[in-house]
């Protein structure tokens, strides 16, 4: 077979990867060793409950995700929090204390929620504040681990009590060891720019509010809407699912050629690598070995969640749209999202309730690996625990990724930096993905499109010199 790219890996930094190759005219191949495309997103309708799997929601101000969903005609299935939904909430020394209003992550944009919280001690609110007065940092050019950066600018309890748990369930590293550059850039940038963090926040939320649009949204059909639009675009002979690569090498004519588990053969001018680190550092262990070892560096960890449906006149009164839990609690549940009062269409009708509990991540591996079954009852122990919830569920689901999330620990914009490096010595071979780039759907959208808009220019030339998009048998 013969192909002017292959893309390697079907979640939905290859799906955006092939499409935009597609879009330029090149004969892509898709191959993906899962029999389903989308990574980890999912979508699960099931008796009128829409179950996720894997992410429910994506970060709407950043406005990639919103993009591609125009361009895939999903623009009127984009859907904002409820608005009656209210807000979220810390469990913190056995209660539920609202999330101060105003924060953006963990910096607060007003004054006033945050003096009248009943989260932080008068002691670590006066730490807060010392952020308006504080200098900036002199080596601004460095990497920094959340929990320097945090402590820092705002103190130790707002790091303990809000940062730590609001990304304890999206990212994988901990507080010591997570990078700011690399997770959370934004954040260095308003420290550059405006001095104060508290400052900088009231700026961006000004700016959001004149935007019209809410931190978070979803899709109404749910986000396995944007695999199959995605896929949709793909013809079948321009897919291989179910099957693995083995091996990537040169094939002596200055392109590639791509062995998979059936032992047939691509040979192709171009190959993006969309695969978690673990795959992509074997695949080029042999090809570009210094790429694939710093790629294999780059750790992956499990994570689990179970949804569960409740009968509504069961449960004790929600408020807000979940909480998280602060590690140092001691609790097994990472953090409780309430579906159903965030996100429309959840459930058959206002008589259910559905929740999603995270648990294991960066804190609890042994737990997260421990399969579905202990994953549910955990789960379910945990909410009696925590906000009293004594029912037992009417229906149940759980989902455990093996290797789900990618831990950015400092130093790993230097890290990709001597991949990209290394690789420029391979003209044509170019990698997305979130193992590098960014765990969010935005950003594994931006990786995917950077990726084949590098081997367009590098191998392929302008999209007018290329063949149609066909796959072609050799």
């Amino acid at each position: 077979m013969r192909a002017d790219a292959v893309v390697i890996g079907g979640g939905i930094s290859g799906l955006v990867a092939a499409r935009r190759l597609k879009s330029a005219g090149a004969a892509v191949l898709l191959i993906e060793k899962s029999t389903r495309l989308g990574g980890v997103v999912v979508t699960d309708h099931d008796d009128g409950f829409l179950v996720e799997g894997g992410p429910d929601s994506f970060v709407a101000g950043k406005g990639v995700v919103l993009e591609l969903a125009g361009e895939l005609g999903l623009a009127d299935e984009v859907i904002p929090v409820s608005p009656d939904a209210g807000g979220s909430y810390v469990w913190w020394r056995g209660r539920l204390h609202p999330l101060p209003g105003g924060f953006l992550l963990m910096v607060p944009s007003r004054l006033g929620p945050l003096l009248g919280s009943s989260l932080l001690s008068l002691r670590g609110k006066a730490r807060v504040l010392a952020d308006l007065v504080l200098p900036r940092h002199t080596a601004g050019g460095d990497d920094e681990s959340l929990e320097s950066f945090v402590t820092r600018r705002l103190g130790r309890e707002v790091l303990d009590r809000i940062a730590e748990p609001l990304v304890a369930g999206i990212h994988a590293a901990e507080p010591a060891t997570m990078s700011v550059r690399a997770s959370f850039p934004r954040f260095l940038e308003m420290e550059r720019k405006h001095r104060s963090l508290i400052l900088a926040a009231r700026t961006a939320a000004r700016a959001a509010r004149g935007s019209g649009l809410s931190h978070f949204a979803s899709l109404r059909p749910g986000m396995g809407r944007l695999v199959t639009a995605l896929s949709d675009g793909l013809e079948p002979g321009e897919v291989r699912s179910g099957v693995a690569v083995t091996s990537v090498a040169e094939d002596g004519e200055g392109g590639y050629r791509v062995t998979a588990e059936d032992d047939n053969e691509i040979k192709t001018r171009a190959v993006i690598l969309a695969t978690p680190s673990r795959v992509t550092s074997g695949l080029l262990s042999n090809l570009v070995p210094e790429a694939g070892q710093l790629i294999g560096g780059i750790e992956q960890v499990a994570t689990a969640a179970v949804t569960l449906a409740y009968r509504t006149g069961d449960l004790p009164r929600l408020s807000g749209t979940g909480f998280v839990v602060p590690g140092a609690a001691g609790r097994r549940v990472i953090g409780v999202s309430y579906l159903s009062r965030k996100w429309e269409g959840r459930v058959p009708d206002s008589s259910f309730t559905l929740l999603r509990v995270f648990v294991g991540g960066p804190r609890d591996q042994d737990l997260a690996r421990a399969g579905e079954d202990r994953v549910l009852a955990v789960a379910i122990e945990e909410l009696k625990a925590l906000v009293g919830i004594d029912a037992r569920p009417v229906r149940s689901w759980a989902q455990v990724w093996e290797d789900g999330l990618h831990k950015y620990t400092v130093g790993h914009v230097d890290t990709v930096a001597r991949i990209e490096s290394v690789l420029r010595t391979r003209p044509g071979l170019a990698l997305a993905g979130a193992a590098l780039y960014g765990i969010g759907l935005n950003e594994c959208i931006t990786s995917g499109r950077g990726a084949a808009d590098s081997v367009l220019t590098s191998v392929l030339g302008a999209p007018s010199g290329l063949r149609s998009a066909q796959v072609a048998g050799d």
